[in-house]
This record gives C-alpha cells, sequence and structure tokens, in this order.
C-alpha cells in the first residue's frame, strides 16, 4: 500500500474519530456515576485497573459487580473497605458513605471514600 496524502489523511482521521469516542463514552460514564444513587451490602470486592488501590463493589443480590460503584481506599487503607459494609452514595455526590456492622449486629457510621483520591 503506498503512503499518499489521501491515506495519510484517513489514517488520522480515523485515529482522530476513536479518541472522540473514548472521551465521550468516559465523560459520560463519570456522569453516570456521579448523578446515580447507590445503596447496597457489599457481597465480593475485587482490585481494578484504574491504580493501586480501587476496588470495585459486588452488591448482595446482583451478578455481576457494580460498574458504578468503585472507591478508593488507597493503598495503605485496605480495611477501610470490607465484605458486608453497607454503602450508601446519594444522587450528585462522590461521597460514599461506609457502615460497619458493630458487635450488636448494628450498623453505624464508619467512614466516608470517595471514588478518586
Amino acid at each position: 500500500m503506498e503512503l499518499s496524502k489521501r491515506n495519510i489523511l484517513l489514517f488520522f482521521t480515523i485515529l482522530f474519530v476513536i479518541i472522540i469516542v473514548f472521551f465521550i463514552a468516559k465523560y459520560n460514564q463519570t456522569k453516570k456515576e456521579y448523578s446515580s444513587e447507590l445503596n447496597g451490602k457489599v457481597e465480593s470486592l475485587r482490585y481494578i485497573g484504574r491504580g493501586d488501590g480501587y476496588q470495585q463493589v459486588k452488591f448482595e443480590g446482583e451478578k455481576e459487580f457494580n460498574a458504578l460503584c468503585i472507591i478508593y481506599v488507597g493503598s495503605e487503607n485496605k480495611d477501610d473497605l470490607k465484605i458486608g459494609d453497607s454503602i450508601y452514595k446519594e444522587k450528585n455526590s462522590e461521597d460514599y458513605q461506609i457502615y460497619r456492622q458493630d458487635s450488636s449486629g448494628n450498623y453505624s457510621f464508619y467512614k466516608t471514600l470517595k471514588n478518586k483520591p
């Protein structure tokens, strides 16, 4: 294939469109995370590839991990989020309120976490 001006222009146009689509998808995901309300009890946790300290939550009664519940716990505070904790996030908020069960079985406020450092 010969590298003509037309082929080079076509390549960069396609590359530009792919980059724009990626940024639009990322913006929509962030907007959806921010504007949604979440409430549930943690069934499972997994670290994800956003960097050290990001955990994704699977709530009880759900089949898959929740794509909208990604919480930053940091690398040294790994016990800030545990299985059995209850999580509540208001609409239009970045704060995840963590409630932990005490020895008598009652949930009480434990800590507020965010989805970014």
